[in-house]
């Protein structure tokens, strides 16, 4: 047995891209000018909702700008055109999924979200369930998909900096554990410093010098084929890697044709179910959907989800034309060839193209665009810690104590995450992002359905629903051919019990329904008034006085707690 969580087998690579001065030298440059777009935010973070929500004042156009910044990540912009460049037609039908749960955060989550108000989804849960429960609830969604996603953004910072800032043939992961430590400091800084707002201008730059440098390159490309698309898909086609079983480049069946996984038996519903999973999970994101808490108004909320998700099908179109023209234009065999070499792809052709310039300003875009990503996650889960831990606790410091605890909090929790980070930078992290998607769709879509539509909904639901969907989706992940069953790409690469192949969120997403329905129905408790006040809330943005009253009766999850109604703020 090779070890647990394996260091992945990285081939080695002839890196002829990477430009490691320059790299460094636009990187300091736009760490230089993040650091002041943020510290432009500070009069903002003097008190508590200031620092986690920017007091709801946050506009619609920077709003917009940071939405659709989440979806701009390593994964959706490096390696996309990678597994564009190898799966081609099947690979952008995947793609679409992404715009698909960007429209769902529309209709589902802006409105009633921003309405009922808060900080987090606990603020929508204690309307609906025992404040306890719903607290530990919200945390521990929250905190469970704040780590997966942070290891991974860390590892991504890492692999960044081992791609684009050194010229290695081999990965150096001493340099790229370096980087990501230089890395989180700063961005810890910069989320000290400017809070919400802060991050909100950060994700708003990033956005804008990401889109901007893909809409260079999509053009450079159109006008190297004189805007001829049918020449650049032919020669794309007639450049691709030849696939054993005979499927085309522009045609379907790379990924979704018989045996596209290796050692499985389950093609075609293996990237079937990745696409569901990224369609209905891809949303349930807490940091991506509590920028809907900072807007000024509902009606705000969803203008910025619907301008970002347009914005995010333009986005996703470039990336196409991208990833076919890596293929026309860098020719046979000079693409990353191999899935582990997937990133390789877009540097390659942004050298081809540019030279060593635009290389390395790339590279440092890369760079600081990750660290962005890393920022909305850190205030997302100082958020939960914050409020949801203290109101589990029956805690409400007041505020000067608590602007305090929130700052400490930012520095523990993002010390904390570049240790796990950084010591995880050598192993295997690629299975954290799909399952931290797979629980999306599994506790935060049933959970957050449920208690906005179903008069029903009690505290016995919302723990079936929250802790079985999770369970459901972790033992998946347990047997899954990410853990073992895949000599190249799981943890335990020389075992095999594995099960499935599939997304375990296919699955686990309508069997936490179910157990939310079982569990509601089989308990006594219900509460029509809260229903009712959640109806008024969600739909119209009007507030409540705080008042106290009996959660529910009857029933054995019943419990005789006070309840405070939670300001909303800003109506429709």
């Amino acid at each position: 047995m090779t070890g647990i969580l394996a260091a992945p087998h990285m081939p080695p690579i002839d890196n002829t891209w990477a430009e490691p001065a320059i790299a460094t030298a636009v990187a300091v440059f736009l760490a230089v000018v993040v650091f002041a777009v943020v510290r432009s935010a500070r009069d903002s973070t003097h008190t508590p909702d200031g620092f986690l929500l920017a007091d709801r004042k946050v506009p619609t156009g920077q709003n917009t700008l940071a939405h659709l910044g989440a979806f701009i990540m390593y994964s959706t912009v490096i390696i996309i055109v990678g597994h564009i460049a190898l799966n081609g037609y099947d690979a952008i039908l995947m793609m679409t999924a992404f715009t698909v749960g960007s429209v769902l955060g529309l209709l589902i989550y802006a409105s009633p979200m921003r309405n009922v108000g808060g900080h987090t989804m606990g603020d929508l849960f204690v309307l609906r369930a025992r404040r306890r429960p719903a607290r530990i609830a919200s945390a521990v969604i929250t905190l469970t998909i704040y780590t997966m996603f942070m290891v991974s953004m860390l590892a991504a910072i890492g692999q960044v900096a081992v791609r684009m800032f050194d010229t290695s043939s081999e990965p150096n992961l001493a340099f790229g554990g370096l980087v990501v430590v230089i890395v989180g400091v700063v961005t810890i800084a910069w989320v000290y410093t400017g809070g919400m707002l802060g991050v909100t201008r950060l994700l708003a730059l990033k956005t804008i010098l990401m889109a901007g440098a893909v809409v260079l390159l999509t053009a450079a490309i159109l006008i190297k084929y004189k805007l001829n698309i049918l020449d650049l898909l032919n020669d794309a086609q007639a450049n691709a890697k030849p696939d054993d079983r005979g499927f085309d480049l522009l045609g379907p069946g790379r990924q979704f044709g018989e045996d596209s996984t290796p050692l499985s038996d389950q093609d075609p519903w293996v990237h079937l179910s990745k696409l569901f999973c990224i369609a209905v999970g891809g949303m349930g994101m807490p940091w991506v959907f509590m920028r809907f808490y900072a807007a000024t108004s509902a009606r705000n909320a969803r203008n910025a989800a619907g301008w970002a998700s347009i914005a995010a099908v333009g986005f996703y179109q470039c990336m196409a034309v991208i990833g076919l023209g890596a293929v026309a234009i860098l020719g046979a065999n000079n693409f990353g060839m191999r899935s582990e070499h997937r990133d390789i792809t877009l540097p390659k052709l942004v050298d081809d193209l540019g030279g060593p310039w635009a290389s390395g300003v790339f590279g440092g875009l890369a760079l600081i665009s990750v660290a962005g990503i890393f920022a909305g996650l850190l205030i997302n889960g100082v958020t939960s810690f914050t409020k949801d831990i203290n109101a589990a606790r029956d805690r409400q410091p007041e505020p000067a104590a608590e602007l305090k605890e929130i700052r400490r909090n930012v520095m523990v929790i993002g010390a904390l995450s570049i240790v796990v980070g950084g010591a995880m930078v050598p192993l295997f992290t690629h299975l954290f992002i799909p399952t931290a998607v797979d629980l999306g769709a599994a506790t935060v879509l049933p959970a957050i359905l449920y208690s906005l539509y179903w008069r029903r909904f009690n505290t016995r639901g919302l723990k079936w629903t929250v802790y079985g969907g999770m369970a459901v989706t972790l033992v998946m992940v347990v047997f899954s051919n990410g853990v073992s069953g895949d000599p190249t790409t799981a943890m335990f690469p020389d075992l095999d019990f594995k099960l499935f192949d599939i997304e375990p969120g296919l699955l686990s997403t309508p069997i936490a329904f179910l157990l939310g329905y079982i569990g509601t129905v089989s308990s006594g408790e219900r509460n029509d008034a809260g229903f009712a006040e959640l109806q008024v809330r969600a739909f119209t943005g009007i507030t409540f006085p705080a008042r106290k009253d009996p959660l529910a009766t009857g029933g054995a999850d019943d419990g005789h707690r006070d309840r405070k109604s939670q300001t909303s703020g800003a109506a429709l």
